[in-house]
């Protein structure tokens, strides 16, 4: 007998597949993670079972091609249903895309997260060993209108402004400096801190900031000790 998957189901597929997911031609839809993020491959078969999404477990092998060849990788996949068959209609064309801003609106805090988690990173702003402020990128590397849709997204449904920056050969991914990225961490910690691989990345300390959050012109030792020879570009966007 096939289980309907209900809306919060629906919108756990489209997340997980924005992300690192991916779906085969033959429409098997796959989560893969190196054995570093077991833990977080742990937690995402935990959202599946309990949205009653049918999944084999957790497997592993040792990949063969790649920067990760001879490394062990896990996954897990997923039973075939006409959802999914569905997605895979929408989303490759042939390539996975992703800005289809239909899809993009069925996004909660936790889709969001999962995006953060297999796709995003924080980063410090350093200059002369001083800190001041971060910045969240999300890694889209898709066409300026592309990401431009995902950007009005983040506007229009989050309040969060993001902005293009170039990959190089006319691809783009998205970035936010501080401020916003205060707001954007403040979407998407409560899930990203149920996973231990993953707290680095909603983890920061401006404490020592030496002037407000929200003054362009601050500058202060916000980093820990262990994080003070991290270096970045120049360019700041608070």
């Amino acid at each position: 007998m096939k289980t309907k998957l209900n809306k919060d189901s629906r919108n756990l597929l489209i997340a997980l597949l924005l992300g690192d997911g991916t779906i085969s031609s033959n429409n098997v839809f796959k989560l893969s993670h190196s054995e570093t993020q077991k833990d977080y491959l742990e937690w995402k078969v935990k959202q599946l079972n309990n949205a009653g999404i049918r999944n084999n477990g957790i497997h592993e092998y040792t990949s063969t091609c790649g920067y990760n060849t001879g490394k062990k990788v896990l996954y897990t996949q997923l039973g075939v249903t006409t959802f999914i068959k569905l997605l895979r209609k929408i989303f490759y064309k042939p390539r996975k895309y992703l800005g289809n801003r239909r899809l993009l609106d069925r996004l909660d805090a936790r889709g969001i997260a999962i995006w953060y988690m297999d796709d995003g990173c924080i980063n410090y702003r350093v200059t002369n060993g001083k800190c001041h402020g971060f910045y969240i990128k999300i890694s889209l590397c898709e066409d300026k209108e592309t990401v431009q849709n995902v950007i009005d997204f983040f506007k229009e449904e989050w309040d969060i402004s993001f902005y293009p920056i170039s990959e190089g050969r006319g691809t783009y991914s998205l970035c936010c400096g501080t401020k916003e990225g205060v707001k954007f961490l403040e979407i998407v910690k409560p899930f990203v801190s149920e996973v231990p691989c993953m707290i680095h990345k909603v983890t920061y300390d401006l404490s020592q900031r030496s002037r407000s959050l929200y003054d362009k012109d601050s500058l202060g030792r916000a980093l820990k000790p262990e994080m003070q020879n991290t270096t970045i570009s120049s360019e700041d966007i608070v």
